[in-house]
């Protein structure tokens, strides 16, 4: 136990609970409206992170696609988990979406890129990025059609996608990175500045999040059975597919963690955009949250030991 505590939650992720931690505070105790900060951190830090990121990264477009695709895989397998669950269980459709919805999403960004960065530096937050830009484009597409089915149109879903300017900075960072690019030096200390502000905003944009999400006592059983899909069996089956699709070393302790990381808090707000069961959404992100400072923990040790 003292191993855990000062080996790796001590160093990895005690940081990241005491700036999200604050923020939460902040959030309850002066009701801060995260939207703001989360559009600015959308718009400019997250997409100068993941560019800077890509244009600097030593490792192959192969092994980035490969780990964009384990996530897609992975991705699916729990929607087709989730979606079998939902049905044994006879789960009304809102029900059943919301929880599909809660099983799938990956908080691999606020969480996920500081959590990598404090255990595996700078080539652990390169390919941590490449998990958050698909995780993106999942929950902006798949996710939105779970949310608002019903009343769903693909053009939507497409605008979302197309909305998200990571999209772009994928691509780009990956060929400058390529062809020996490199920025002018205004435009490169620029992105710099940028991508630096990304982390710590997006734990304070957390923090603020689970601070302002609607909990209601209800469908507790349900939340927990999603929690344990998410936090359990979606690193488990992201470890048994890394080797089939030749991830080994740090790109599969990557892959694996991004897929080990509590419910994403923006399927709450696709959730209350559309009604879709947003008390079981939401009880469901701060469980996963507080849960997975115990798995994280458990999986840090594991990979590091």
């Amino acid at each position: 136990m003292t191993t855990l505590l000062f080996n790796v939650f001590g160093p990895v992720l005690l940081p990241l609970v005491m700036i999200a931690g604050a923020a939460y505070g902040l959030g309850r105790a002066r009701k801060v409206n995260p939207s703001p900060i989360a559009q600015v951190a959308f718009y400019l830090f997250n997409p100068s992170l993941v560019f800077v990121a890509l244009a600097g990264t030593t490792f192959p477009p192969e092994m980035l696609g490969r780990l964009a695709l384990l996530k897609i895989v992975v991705y699916l397998a729990m929607l087709a988990l989730a979606r079998l669950v939902a049905d044994r269980l006879r789960l009304a459709p809102p029900l059943a979406s919301a929880f599909a919805l809660v099983v799938v999403s990956a908080n691999s960004g606020n969480l996920g890129l500081p959590m990598n960065e404090y255990a595996f530096g700078a080539s652990g937050l390169a390919l941590a990025v490449i998990c958050y830009v698909t995780d993106n484009l999942a929950v902006n597409s798949v996710g939105v059609y779970l949310a608002a089915r019903g009343h769903a149109n693909g053009r939507q879903a497409l605008r979302e996608v197309l909305g998200n300017p990571a999209l772009y900075a994928a691509p780009l960072g990956i060929l400058a990175n390529q062809v020996g690019w490199s920025p002018p030096l205004f435009l490169a200390r620029a992105l710099e500045l940028l991508s630096r502000a990304a982390v710590p905003t997006m734990l304070v944009v957390l923090g603020m999040q689970l601070a302002a999400l609607p909990l209601k006592r209800q469908h507790w059983r349900l939340m927990g059975l999603a929690c344990a899909l998410r936090l359990l069996a979606a690193p488990a089956v992201a470890m048994g597919l890394a080797p089939l699709l030749g991830l080994e070393g740090l790109a599969r302790q990557v892959g694996v963690l991004q897929n080990a990381v509590p419910s994403a808090v923006m399927t709450s707000i696709l959730a209350g955009r559309y009604d879709t069961e947003p008390n079981l959404v939401a009880g469901s992100i701060l469980i996963s949250s507080l849960a997975s400072l115990v798995t994280l923990t458990a999986l840090l040790y594991w990979m590091l030991r």
